[in-house]
């Protein structure tokens, strides 16, 4: 093997490494269907990926209520 074709390879296996853990991620992560209030806050959402029951029990009723607004909201326009 020719050196130049060794480099493209080598580049092209850092890119693979590189992106596809990133691509299955968003893949898995879009796939997902969080609670209203967290697909809107980070540190809700992390706290719904580890421990979805401790969630529940923090925001539980504050989701509920959330949706019952946005609801509203469609229904009035």
């Amino acid at each position: 093997m020719s050196d130049e074709l060794l480099k493209y390879l080598l580049v092209g296996l850092l890119v693979l490494f590189a992106f596809i853990p990133v691509t299955l991620n968003a893949i898995r992560r879009s796939r997902e269907n969080p609670p209203p209030m967290a697909a809107n806050d980070r540190k809700l959402y992390r706290l719904w990926r580890s421990d979805p029951e401790a969630y529940q029990r923090q925001y539980g009723k504050l989701d509920e209520e959330y949706a019952k607004a946005q609801e509203e909201k469609k229904t009035k326009k």
